[in-house]
Protein backbone atom coordinates (compact mmCIF):
# COMPACT_ATOMS: atom_id res chain seq x y z
CA UNK A 1 0.00 0.00 0.00
CA UNK A 2 1.24 2.99 -0.79
CA UNK A 3 0.05 6.93 -0.47
CA UNK A 4 1.15 9.65 -2.50
CA UNK A 5 0.84 13.09 -1.68
CA UNK A 6 1.90 17.13 -2.56
CA UNK A 7 2.56 15.69 -6.10
CA UNK A 8 3.84 18.68 -8.41
CA UNK A 9 4.62 18.26 -12.30
CA UNK A 10 6.23 21.33 -14.36
CA UNK A 11 8.01 22.22 -17.87
CA UNK A 12 10.77 24.48 -16.60
CA UNK A 13 12.83 26.39 -18.64
CA UNK A 14 15.88 27.76 -17.24
CA UNK A 15 18.82 29.15 -19.47
CA UNK A 16 17.66 27.87 -22.45
CA UNK A 17 16.89 24.15 -21.59
CA UNK A 18 13.88 23.20 -21.65
CA UNK A 19 12.98 19.87 -19.10
CA UNK A 20 9.76 18.23 -18.14
CA UNK A 21 9.59 17.59 -13.58
CA UNK A 22 7.55 15.80 -11.59
CA UNK A 23 8.40 15.45 -7.33
CA UNK A 24 6.31 14.49 -4.26
CA UNK A 25 6.18 11.72 -1.52
CA UNK A 26 5.10 8.41 -1.50
CA UNK A 27 4.70 7.01 1.62
CA UNK A 28 6.02 3.14 1.34
CA UNK A 29 5.57 -0.07 3.80
CA UNK A 30 9.23 -0.11 4.79
CA UNK A 31 12.44 1.92 4.28
CA UNK A 32 13.84 -0.61 2.46
CA UNK A 33 11.65 0.44 -0.66
CA UNK A 34 12.28 3.32 -3.22
CA UNK A 35 9.69 4.86 -4.81
CA UNK A 36 10.65 5.55 -8.70
CA UNK A 37 8.62 7.13 -11.22
CA UNK A 38 9.08 5.48 -14.93
CA UNK A 39 7.60 5.28 -18.30
CA UNK A 40 5.25 2.72 -19.00
CA UNK A 41 6.15 -0.15 -21.66
CA UNK A 42 2.57 0.34 -23.22
CA UNK A 43 2.06 4.05 -24.09
CA UNK A 44 -1.41 5.51 -24.33
CA UNK A 45 -3.14 7.73 -27.08
CA UNK A 46 -5.76 9.73 -24.23
CA UNK A 47 -4.09 12.81 -24.09
CA UNK A 48 -1.85 13.16 -21.30
CA UNK A 49 1.10 12.12 -19.81
CA UNK A 50 1.42 8.75 -17.77
CA UNK A 51 4.36 7.63 -15.51
CA UNK A 52 4.10 4.38 -13.68
CA UNK A 53 4.59 4.45 -10.01
CA UNK A 54 6.90 1.53 -9.16
CA UNK A 55 8.80 0.25 -5.72
CA UNK A 56 11.73 -1.23 -5.80
CA UNK A 57 13.44 -3.65 -3.06
CA UNK A 58 16.90 -2.34 -2.19
CA UNK A 59 17.03 -5.64 -0.48
CA UNK A 60 18.11 -3.73 3.06
CA UNK A 61 16.65 -5.62 5.55
CA UNK A 62 14.05 -3.51 7.61
CA UNK A 63 10.96 -3.06 9.80
CA UNK A 64 8.00 -2.85 7.75
CA UNK A 65 6.88 1.14 8.95
CA UNK A 66 5.61 3.26 6.88
CA UNK A 67 7.96 5.40 5.55
CA UNK A 68 7.67 8.65 3.57
CA UNK A 69 9.84 8.86 0.64
CA UNK A 70 10.55 11.65 -2.08
CA UNK A 71 10.20 10.26 -5.50
CA UNK A 72 11.78 12.69 -8.75
CA UNK A 73 11.30 12.10 -12.41
CA UNK A 74 13.22 14.13 -14.63
CA UNK A 75 13.18 14.07 -18.53
CA UNK A 76 14.76 16.61 -21.21
CA UNK A 77 12.49 18.63 -23.38
CA UNK A 78 9.22 19.83 -22.85
CA UNK A 79 5.62 17.19 -22.24
CA UNK A 80 3.17 18.74 -24.85
CA UNK A 81 0.37 17.75 -22.69
CA UNK A 82 -1.00 19.69 -19.45
CA UNK A 83 -2.24 16.57 -17.76
CA UNK A 84 0.05 14.04 -16.19
CA UNK A 85 -1.68 10.63 -14.74
CA UNK A 86 0.70 8.59 -12.19
CA UNK A 87 -0.87 5.13 -12.08
CA UNK A 88 0.43 2.84 -9.07
CA UNK A 89 -0.85 -0.42 -7.54
CA UNK A 90 -3.29 1.19 -5.36
CA UNK A 91 -5.38 3.53 -8.29
CA UNK A 92 -3.75 6.53 -10.08
CA UNK A 93 -3.59 10.49 -9.17
CA UNK A 94 -4.22 13.11 -12.08
CA UNK A 95 -2.47 16.18 -11.32
CA UNK A 96 -2.06 19.60 -14.23
CA UNK A 97 1.39 19.84 -15.40
CA UNK A 98 2.83 23.66 -15.10
CA UNK A 99 5.02 25.71 -17.10
CA UNK A 100 7.55 27.34 -15.19
CA UNK A 101 9.89 29.89 -16.50
CA UNK A 102 13.68 30.08 -14.45
CA UNK A 103 14.33 34.03 -13.78
CA UNK A 104 17.85 34.90 -15.73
Amino acid sequence: MSTLRDFVAYNQTAGGQKSFRVHGVVTVPSPAFEPVLIEPAVRHRGGWEVLQLKLVDTGVIANAVLTEKTVEYLREGPCGFKMLEIIHADGSLRIAIEDLQALD
